[in-house]
């Protein structure tokens, strides 16, 4: 029984890790997309900034627990994004467009 209490925490502590990550990578792929749409081959240091400065953005200056930009997950994203074709890129013509196919290019490279 002893062992049974920190292996459920340590597993309930991996799954929350893990939610929220993919969180993360879902909100990094949503501003990305808000920018791609309009700028599909800009460079990945213009998306890597955008995405920065649109986190930040959504975040209170009052909030006590401010999450902390993931400059590793955010150059993933980046790097998804450019790893498609020039004629992908240019075909996305909505930002929920651009929110699946990223979505499913994204999962593909995981």
């Amino acid at each position: 029984m002893k062992i049974l209490i920190p292996a459920v925490l340590l597993f309930a502590a991996a799954s929350a890790s893990a939610a929220d990550d993919q969180q993360t990578e879902a909100t990094y792929i949503n501003h990305l997309c808000s920018v791609a749409v309009e700028k599909p081959d800009a460079s990945a240091d213009f998306f890597l900034q955008k995405i920065k400065e649109l986190s930040m953005r959504g975040e209170s200056p009052s909030a006590l627990n401010k999450d902390e930009f993931d400059q590793e997950t955010a150059e993933e994203v980046v790097n998804s994004w450019q790893s498609l074709s020039p004629e992908q890129r240019k075909q996305v013509k909505s930002t929920e467009g651009c929110q699946q196919l990223m979505a499913s290019e994204f999962q593909q490279s995981d």
